[in-house]
């Protein structure tokens, strides 16, 4: 008589087993790893998200995935843990992960993975550029629309462009926190623009219901682009700032003998001259049917501007009272000329002081 194989109550131990045991774990099927717009290449910044789709038949158990992003070759930057139900009765789950905003000053590839007890099971990478428009800077940065006088009128914004784009310049105005970003008051078209360095400028002016000197205070420009090959992308706001201005006045003096020149002597009649000469640190000049101009330079900036000139006499000396005028301005120059034009007669002008009252533009 041949042996049972196993004894008795092992067999029957078996059998209870294999009754009582739950259906075999099958394993889970990533389908795949999507990007916004189906796409591999983004610009900065770049936050996703990515589209994760896990499939199953049923017969598995719920699962827990970490997913994780990071540079090519390097450690994660950033990781979320997601559960998959594996009694949904459509069979797939499709779960999204965002990240912290990424950004690069130069291309690099990211990749996302997708692991099941700290083993990957698949992933998928991208390419990441820098910002397609990048605003660098504006001169003025605070400017004075509302007087047109060629000083400060307008504000130059600059920015580079990563690759050849479509683009716009969008200005809005601050918010009731004074950031940005509050109500679009001007969009501009830009067209067509080459990769690298591009400039736009604004007159302070909104648009639409927006028309017209916009109020002193802060705004904000965004340069929006569009390549054509990737989503559009906007730059960070730039803040520049709108100021009213009034013209305030100055007094700048000097002693004459700071004069800064004298123009070429003008005979009136037949033999006429003059003389320029600093004496006892005065301004001492001597006419004889002639006429000269002397002139003080004033250091002005371009927003300021001479309104009145005078000089102060040495009243015990000459006839210079009667025969020095205020000539004019220009370049920020002041000039005074004498005058005498009788051939018997002497001009003797012995001047102390110059004297202007300058104008300049202050913001409000």
């Amino acid at each position: 008589m041949r042996k049972p194989l196993f004894p008795a109550g092992a067999a029957m131990a078996l059998v209870l087993g294999l009754l009582t045991a739950g259906p075999a774990s099958a394993d889970y099927v990533v389908d795949n790893i999507t990007f916004p717009g189906g796409g591999s290449e983004f610009y900065s910044p770049f936050s996703g998200p990515a589209s994760i789709t896990f499939s199953f038949d049923g017969s598995e158990n719920d699962a827990t995935f970490s997913l994780r992003i990071r540079p090519a070759g390097s450690s994660a930057v950033h990781t979320q843990n997601v559960l998959v139900d594996a009694d949904d009765p459509a069979g797939f789950q499709t779960k999204t992960f965002n990240w912290p905003a990424l950004s690069v000053n130069a291309p690099r590839t990211y990749v996302v993975a997708v692991y099941r007890n700290d083993m990957q099971v698949t992933n998928e990478s991208f390419l990441l550029k820098p910002r397609l428009a990048i605003i660098t800077g504006a001169t003025p940065k605070t400017f004075l629309p509302w007087i047109d006088d060629g000083y400060k009128d307008e504000t130059r914004l600059r920015f580079t462009l990563e690759a050849n784009a479509e683009a716009e310049a969008r200005v809005y105005k601050a918010n009731s926190s004074g950031k940005c970003c509050g109500s679009l008051i001007r969009d501009d078209g830009l067209g067509s623009l080459n990769a690298g360095a591009n400039h736009w400028d604004w007159d302070g002016q909104g648009e639409g219901s927006f028309a017209g000197n916009r109020p002193k205070g802060d705004y904000f420009v965004k340069i929006w682009a569009d390549d054509g090959t990737l989503p559009p992308a906007v730059s960070k706001p730039f803040k520049v700032t709108i100021a009213r201005t009034y013209r305030a006045t100055r007094t700048k003096t000097k002693p004459a003998r700071d004069f800064h020149h004298r123009s070429a002597v003008t005979p009136i009649v037949i033999g006429g001259d003059c003389y320029v000469m600093v004496a006892a640190g005065d301004l001492r000049i001597l006419c004889q049917g002639a006429r000269v101009s002397v002139y003080w330079r004033w250091g002005l900036s371009r927003s300021q501007r001479i309104d009145r000139a005078s000089v102060v006499l040495d009243t015990q000396v000459g006839t210079c009272p009667s025969s020095i005028r205020r000539s004019g301005h220009t370049k920020h120059e002041s000039w005074f000329t004498v005058n005498e034009d009788l051939a018997g007669a002497l001009g003797d002008c012995r001047i102390v002081t110059a004297k202007i009252t300058y104008s300049f533009l202050k913001a409000s």
